[in-house]
């Protein structure tokens, strides 16, 4: 009877030990299937193509390092759950493309690594990283349909509050809260930056000189590119200028006192 019962527990543990490294094993999907789970994916579908092809020199094996829009589709696709399925995938035995990608991206690596540890990143990779999520991109949609007057310099409207409001308590859109314009945007980056701290928040800033400087105000968004943005740059200079100079009149009127 004890003996029968050894032989048991002899059993059941290496049922376990069994059902354990099949867990490990399988913990890891491999590369079609991690594919497919991200094309089924809005947000990850078109990160994946945009690292499809703006990744395509390093796939090719061109050499020459990683090109900054290659860079910035790493980063996006990365920053959803799928995308990271696809950068830590094993690829089927006999499948050399998978295995030839695998190491030819690796290049991109460390510049990846960095860019998603830094607390600030670029307004354009903040918003690659938004729109490769599925409900931040929707918000970022409203945002700019409704932040039209914000963005020329004229007012912000109650909906455009609301969308930014919304936008904010996105997990994907924290780098957009604090990011930075570098000034290779196709828009008038810190125009806006300067026109949402004025019309949304009646908060005044001095530090949209260089744009390459990191920008102090925490609560402020870089979004979108719309045509309405480089035409409000004239506008949102005007306005930054004008409160300059209310200020010094402020502080003048106070001396003569």
């Amino acid at each position: 009877m004890f003996c029968g019962a050894g032989r048991l527990r002899t059993a059941l543990v290496s049922l376990i030990l069994l059902a354990v490294c099949t867990t490990s094993t399988s913990a890891v999907m491999r590369c079609e299937d991690a594919r497919l789970r991200c094309a089924y994916r809005a947000g990850c579908g078109m990160a994946l193509q945009h690292y499809v092809t703006r990744c395509s020199s390093v796939l090719g094996g061109a050499g020459g390092g990683c090109p900054e829009t290659c860079l910035h589709a790493l980063i996006a696709l990365t920053s959803t759950d799928e995308g990271k399925e696809l950068m830590t995938c094993n690829c089927a035995r006999d499948d050399r493309l998978c295995e030839q990608s695998k190491q030819r991206v690796e290049v991109c690596r460390p510049s990846v690594m960095i860019e998603m540890n830094n607390t600030r990143v670029s307004c354009r990779i903040a918003t690659s990283i938004c729109n490769a999520d599925t409900l931040c991109a929707k918000a970022l949609e409203y945002y700019n349909g409704f932040c039209g007057s914000m963005f020329r310099g004229k007012k912000c409207t109650k909906r455009c509050r609301n969308s930014i409001n919304i936008l904010r308590r996105q997990d994907k859109a924290a780098k957009l809260i604090t990011c930075v314009c570098d000034g290779a945007e196709d828009y008038d980056c810190t125009g806006i930056h300067r026109n949402m701290n004025w019309l949304c928040f009646g908060k005044i800033h001095h530090d949209y000189h260089d744009t390459k400087k990191i920008l102090g105000d925490t609560r402020s968004n870089e979004i979108l590119r719309t045509d309405a943005h480089s035409r409000g740059a004239g506008v949102a200079t005007s306005i930054g200028q004008t409160s300059t100079a209310l200020v010094l009149i402020f502080l003048l009127a106070l001396l003569v006192r």
